[in-house]
This record gives C-alpha cells, structure tokens and sequence, in this order.
C-alpha cells in the first residue's frame, strides 16, 4: 500500500480485499463441497471397489467447508492416518454377494482374515464390517438369519467366530474340506 493514502482509503481497500478473499473462500468451499458428494457417490456405487469412508474425516472436510472450525484449528490439529493407509496402499475387506463356488468364499474368507490381522480389527468390529460387506443374496441370507434369531428370541451373532461358523455352513458344501 502506497503512503500517499489516507486512512479512509487504506481501509476501504482492506475492505474490498477481504471481501474479494472472502467471495472466493465462499466458492471454493462450494467446489469442495461438490467434489465431496461426488466422492460419496462414487463411495456409494456399487461398481466401487473401496466403499469405505472414514467417517471422521468426512465430517472435517464438511466442518472446514462450512465454517465450523477455525482456521487455527485446521493448521493446528495433526492429521491423523487412516486405519490401513500408508501413503498409496489401501486395505480394504472384498465384497461377498453369496457364489456357491466353494473355493471362491474361501479363498474371500481368507482374504478377510488376512485383512483383520493386517489391520488388528477388534472381535466385534469384525461381525459389523463383514455384515457391511455382504451384497446381493449374502446381504439377504444374513438379513433374514438375524430376523429369524430375534423371532426365536436368541441374541445377536457379535463374535467373528459365531459369524464365520455361520457363512461356513450355509456357503461351504458339507462334504467339503
């Protein structure tokens, strides 16, 4: 700013440089908020591979979009690394839609043991990220297993154990090893 100005004026070109900042924060939150709910969407669909969202992280993007935090602290609160992602490499549960191919849900069980190890998933999480999991008919087996367990008045299947014995014998033939 030049020192031939007046007060006034300094202030009224402060003025109109935050209120230009101040129009383009307004759009670039906007921006973000559109590529946000496009991300969901994308998380959402079906064809996606990865449809977990880390739900804490969401709703920071949505607080800084809206305002709801300070700038202080967004600079001053540490980014904390999501569970399973080290830079590039994410790890993520397959979807089962309930194949009657014996090697295929084993070879998927497998992977999900592997991830839960991977990830050091905790026993009751397992039963809840599993269940997410399940598509098509496997979605509407365990539906309909969990609805007849509460008609009979047995309690809640909560132990990865409980629940893989119960995938095992309903897409594993008997006969197989």
């Amino acid at each position: 700013m030049s020192s031939s100005l007046t007060p006034k004026q300094v202030a009224e070109q402060a003025l109109r440089e935050k209120a230009e900042i101040e129009a383009q924060v307004k759009y670039l939150q906007t921006q973000l908020g559109q590529l946000l709910e496009e991300k969901r969407k994308w998380n959402r669909s079906p064809n996606s591979s990865h449809t977990r969202v880390d739900s804490d992280e969401s709703e920071r993007e949505e607080n800084n979009i809206q305002g709801n935090s300070s700038e202080e602290d967004t600079i001053r609160r540490p980014r904390r690394r999501r569970e399973g992602n080290f830079g590039d490499f994410k790890v993520d549960i397959p979807e089962f839609e309930g194949q009657l191919d014996p090697d295929y849900f084993l070879d998927w069980l497998q992977t999900d043991e592997r991830v839960f190890e991977y990830k050091d998933i905790l026993d009751d999480k397992k039963v809840k990220l599993v269940a997410l999991k399940l598509r098509k008919y496997a979605s509407i087996w365990w539906a309909n297993l969990l609805a007849k367990r509460a008609r009979k008045g047995k309690g809640k299947i909560r132990t990865w154990t409980k629940m893989r014995d119960k995938l095992k014998s309903k897409f594993l033939p008997s006969h197989y090893l």
